[in-house]
């Protein structure tokens, strides 16, 4: 059966099949932290409200730092850098982006708390790297996303942050040092991330 339908879509099942490349990325996770706690105790209907005011947020301050939004999903977001065009400065497009969702975030935050008693922050994760770039999916529904290493080990950093706390990856810490103040950086040595057969050097500062 999906030999024929990719018979049955020809050249366009083509297009979809050889639509994807190689690319130097960073990849950057943010997630919210506290949202299990806001579901369990409030109301759906303030939930979905509270969903949006975050994002609004987030993909506000990625687009003002020209990063690609590649997925939506819970309460996470990706955002790639130096992707679908080339940026010289990606990490540092990247780390901006990081610093700018923390503290604009933070009266939002401290909104929830007054209205809701909720303590929220965001935990964010960023890895640079070499990643695969293109349509995935199936000639019926694609969906133009980033997936590697890169990614996943951005992934994993974010899963670890805490709230306020940028988690990144050697390669990505080394291209942003310069930019980072004296007493914000600390080194968390190799860490064996879920997933990886190796170590990995992380990097924890404070937003």
């Amino acid at each position: 059966l999906a030999e024929q339908i990719m018979d049955d879509l020809g050249d366009e099942a083509a297009a979809f099949q050889v639509d994807a490349r190689g690319a130097s990325v960073v990849a950057l996770f943010a997630d919210l932290r506290g949202f299990t706690r806001i579901t369990e105790s409030i109301g759906v209907d303030h939930v979905v409200g509270m969903l949006n005011e975050y994002f609004s947020v987030l993909t506000e301050v990625a687009y003002e730092n020209d990063g690609t939004i590649f997925s939506m999903a819970g309460d996470s977001l990706l955002v790639g850098f130096n992707v679908p065009f080339d940026q010289v400065d990606a990490p540092a497009r990247a780390f901006r982006t990081a610093e700018a969702m923390v503290s604009r975030f933070a009266p939002v935050a401290a909104a929830w708390r007054k209205r809701h008693g909720a303590e929220a922050g965001i935990g964010i994760g960023m890895c640079r790297g070499e990643a695969i770039i293109g349509n995935v999916g199936s000639p019926h529904y694609m969906s133009y996303t980033v997936i590697g290493d890169t990614v996943n080990t951005a992934a994993r950093l974010m899963q670890m942050a805490k709230a306020s706390e940028l988690l990144l990856s050697g390669a990505a810490y080394q291209a942003i040092r310069e930019l980072v103040p004296a007493g914000r950086v600390e080194s968390r040595g190799e860490v064996a991330l879920r997933g990886k057969s190796g170590a990995t050097p992380v990097y924890s500062i404070r937003l």
